[in-house]
This record gives structure tokens, sequence and C-alpha cells, in this order.
């Protein structure tokens, strides 16, 4: 029986096949990186667009400059289970949102998105608005949140069931409700610690689910560059499973991606973010 959200990669070299049989575990796996870009023209180019009337923040560009780089490179939409490496057939970020509860406390939950082949700059950054509104609201709970809530209402029988779905999940019985809610089964999970005025971390990758990618976004600095101009930077903290692909296209891609958000009219330029199968 095969995986709802994922199919089984063959063609790929005995020595690539073997690795997650020597990391089994994926915080074994996970190498990590530090990456500054400069969002100087970024933030020019999204002024210029909120001009025209269109609402779009930093969080939509770097989503959609994550599908833009999927569309590149599919192994990044890989993922590993049970010793098996999996190409992902869609696309999703998980990203964490605050809401205020009645009582002015500021609470998280974690909301996903799924992005479709015909989706470009404009209409993710749609999906996201409405995720956020939805969630942000002192009494809204998302699917997670009610499963989770109802999981932890059964007495003594919450550590048999996450080992249940976690046993699951590793043999690819998982039922596609769970994985479809699930902010752990996700191309790409992304934080903005900047947010919350944090600089950026290396988190870990969570071993439940099929996370490859983890990135934290931290605070922005002013620096100088060697052209003296002033630049403003932003961080990242990358978490990346190096099991799904080789380290030179993690570099490529790491690369690719600076280059992507430093020149974000490609964004536009590059058009929808078209899966490659």
């Amino acid at each position: 029986m095969g995986r709802s959200d994922g199919k089984l990669v063959k063609n790929i070299p005995a020595f690539d096949k073997i690795i997650p049989h020597i990391m089994n575990r994926r915080y074994d796996a996970t190498n990590f990186a530090k990456v500054d870009f400069d969002m100087t023209n970024l933030q020019e180019f999204l002024r210029g667009l909120r001009a025209k009337g269109h609402n779009v923040g930093v969080m939509d560009a770097i989503i959609t400059g994550h599908a833009l780089m999927i569309k590149k490179m599919p192994e990044l939409n890989r993922f590993v289970i049970n010793k098996k490496i999996y190409q992902r057939n869609h696309v999703c970020v998980s990203f964490v949102t605050l809401k205020r509860r009645e009582d002015e406390e500021v609470e998280e939950t974690v909301v996903k998105v799924y992005i479709e082949p015909e989706d470009d700059l404009f209409s993710i950054s749609k999906k996201i608005r409405e995720l956020i509104r939805e969630n942000e609201k002192p009494q809204a709970k998302n699917n997670m949140d009610n499963f989770i809530d109802r999981l932890m209402s059964l007495p003594l029988l919450p550590g048999f069931l996450v080992g249940l779905i976690k046993w699951a999940d590793r043999r690819g019985i998982l039922p596609k409700s769970i994985i479809k809610l699930s902010p752990f089964h996700t191309s790409l999970f992304i934080s903005n610690l900047a947010s919350i005025q944090m600089n950026y971390i290396y988190h870990h990758l969570y071993e439940f689910g099929t996370t490859s990618l983890f990135i934290a976004l931290g605070m922005p600095s002013r620096e100088t560059g060697v052209d003296g101009r002033a630049k403003r930077v932003m961080p990242f903290g990358v978490a990346m499973d190096e099991r799904i692909c080789k380290g030179a296209t993690w570099t490529k891609a790491l690369f690719e991606y600076k280059r992507l958000l430093e020149n974000p009219e490609r964004l536009l330029g590059e058009s929808k973010a078209v899966l490659d199968d």
C-alpha cells in the first residue's frame, strides 16, 4: 500500500538508498546553515505592490519563493519515512501564527497553506491572509487544534493514541484526513521569530511527520555593503534533512533562494508555481 501524500522514489543511486538506513532518524541526518539575505530590494518591491493595492508581505514572498524552488528542484520536496525516500505529491507550508485570547494573553497556533499549480504570489498571499484572519480571533480553533483537544480529552489514552498515529505514519497507513491537518506533514515549516523580536535559531526537525526543511527567520539588522550603501539584512536559520538530496543540491538551493529573494521581481517574472512530476 502506498502513502497518500507521496510516491516512493526508485530511480536513485544505491548509495543514496542506503543513507536512510545508516541515518535512520531525522535528527541524526539534520544539517544546519545560516543564510543572510539583503531584504532592501524586497521591501522596496513590496512597497510598490502595496501602492498598487496588493497587500503582500515578506512571509508571502518567502513562501512563494519556496514553491518556485520546488519547481526548479523537485528533490527539495522529498521526505524520508521508515528508511525510504518519497516524493511529496503536493506543496504545502506550515507556519506559526499568533492570536490574542480574551484575557489578552497571546497564544500560538500552527496553520498550513496548500499551494496549487495555478497559484502565484498574489493568490498565495491571499490564502495566507485568510488563514491568519481565521485563526487570530480569540475563539478561533482550527482543525488541528480541535483534533488535539479531542485527543487529549481521552483519559489515559493520549500516549497510546499518539504512539498509534506514529506507527501508522511509519507504515504509510495514516489516514489522509490526519495528514491534511497535521502541520508536521509539510514541505516547509517556517517560523517568523522576528515577529516576536527574536533572532534566528537553528530549529530541530520533527521526528514525527515528513518535514525535511525548517526555516526560522530572525530580526533584520542594518549593515553597510562593500559599495558603502546601507542595507537591511535578515538572517535565516535553516535545518535540512540531508538524506533527501545531495549536499550540492542543498548548496545550490540555498544560494538560489538568496538570489530569488534579493531579486524579488522574479517572484512575478517566473509566473506560476507549477509542480514538476
